[in-house]
């Protein structure tokens, strides 16, 4: 006699939590994702990494915090980035994280961390605009316009 065992049927969704004005609505420049991403993790005292997800028009769609970390470090994995694409459609996305530190240069984790997250993406076509590093000082860097992806490739 075979035993049966249930399989839960499931859907996943997307909860909205709250909302923003944002102009512009395209996100298309390493500017233009400082000004997104400095009013949710500029300030903050720990690590934070945020997603915006963008449709083929560029236009951002949502912003999701995908982790919180320590005060020096962010242990995220891309699968949550890649989670949250999914599920709202993205065709791009930018991510950017903050150092509370107020030090923009990436580390050697912050390369390893953008490199997975670019493999990843590239697997599930998902277009990987930016990684944005924000510090407490309103400076950034963009990942991408210095170079940095450039090692990836």
């Amino acid at each position: 006699m075979t035993v049966k065992k249930r399989v839960n049927v499931v859907s996943l969704q997307l909860i909205r939590e709250s909302s923003f004005l944002y102009e512009p609505r395209k996100c298309s420049s390493p500017e233009d994702a400082y000004e997104l991403f400095s009013q949710f993790i500029e300030k903050k005292a720990t690590e934070h990494l945020v997603v915006a997800c963008l449709n083929t028009k560029g236009e951002v769609v949502n912003i999701s915090t995908v982790h919180i970390g320590s005060v020096n470090q962010s242990l995220a994995v891309p699968r949550e980035i890649v989670k949250t694409a999914l599920l709202c459609n993205a065709v791009n996305i930018i991510v950017a994280h903050n150092h509370p530190s107020n030090s923009t240069e990436p580390s050697r984790e912050d390369r390893r961390f953008t490199k997975n997250l670019l493999d990843a993406c590239q697997l599930l076509q998902i277009g990987l605009r930016d990684h944005i590093i924000i510090a407490a000082d309103g400076s950034y860097s963009s990942m991408r316009r210095d170079g940095v992806f450039a090692e990836f490739i």
